[in-house]
């Protein structure tokens, strides 16, 4: 499997998960000429999954609909998409009950941002058993997840920056709160890996880094440090990511 990174960022968020010649899109926060000219195998992609409804996300859900790729999200977020003016009816499957995009079976579970029904994803390709879990834009995972082999998390902020800005009154206050009740902090993912068994993973991708709360080497190094764990790496656009369960 591959990760193709088009977007990973406030201003857009995309990922193409390429495996056996299909394309399972995460999140389509840029817009519907990128995808195409970018990923390429446009007849092989299998389906897209959209985790909320805020643009840097969503931005393309209703063109890739109506181009007849399957969309799944939420039914709150297909309400939030409708009423800004995409007319496109997706597949809305509930939290925790899964259904088949192609050779992928996609598992949603509701997470913890500040968007109306807001979704995370695990996802297992059949061919293999490779198993993905894909969370962003939020600040929390109450559940665990056994057996996923490659962890793609937001790791937004590090909350010793953000206190250092406070005080420096570079950030205020409320911003900070607002972070904390949205956004997924190199703290709190490392409370969320240490809370699963990681025997099974393989890699783990960080995604959504701020530019101005984030230390790209400080994260990788403490992911590093608490799960035993080399292949972990940063997200950027135009990068590719391979996710592999040999050597390693």
């Amino acid at each position: 499997m591959e990760l193709q990174v088009l977007g990973s960022s406030s201003a857009a968020n995309c990922y193409a998960l390429h495996a056996g010649g299909s394309v399972l899109l995460l999140d389509a926060g840029v817009s519907i000429q990128r995808i195409m000219r970018e990923v390429g195998n446009w007849r092989g992609i299998a389906g897209c999954v959209i985790t909320h409804e805020h643009g840097d996300h969503s931005k393309s859900a209703a063109a890739l609909a109506l181009m007849g790729v399957e969309v799944v999200m939420s039914a709150g977020t297909a309400a939030a998409i409708t009423f800004a003016g995409g007319l496109t009816p997706f597949n809305m499957p509930e939290s925790l009950c899964t259904i088949r995009l192609g050779n992928y079976t996609i598992l949603p579970f509701d997470t913890q941002h500040d968007a109306i029904q807001p979704y995370g994803y695990v996802v297992r390709y059949e061919p293999t058993g490779e198993t993905l879990l894909y969370a962003t834009d939020t600040y929390y995972l109450k559940h665990t997840f056994p057996g996923i082999h490659y962890w793609i998390a937001e790791c937004n902020y590090i909350d010793d920056v953000v206190n250092d800005q406070v005080d420096g009154g570079e950030v205020s206050p409320a911003l900070r709160q607002r972070l904390k009740k949205s956004h997924m902090s190199l703290r709190r993912l490392v409370d969320a890996l240490k809370s699963n068994d990681l025997r099974k993973t393989r890699a783990i991708v960080l995604v959504h880094l701020s530019d101005e709360r984030s230390n790209e080497r400080a994260m990788i190094q403490t992911i590093k440090e608490v799960t035993g764990i080399e292949e972990v790496s940063v997200a950027t656009a135009g990068s590719t990511i391979p996710l592999q369960l040999s050597p390693f």
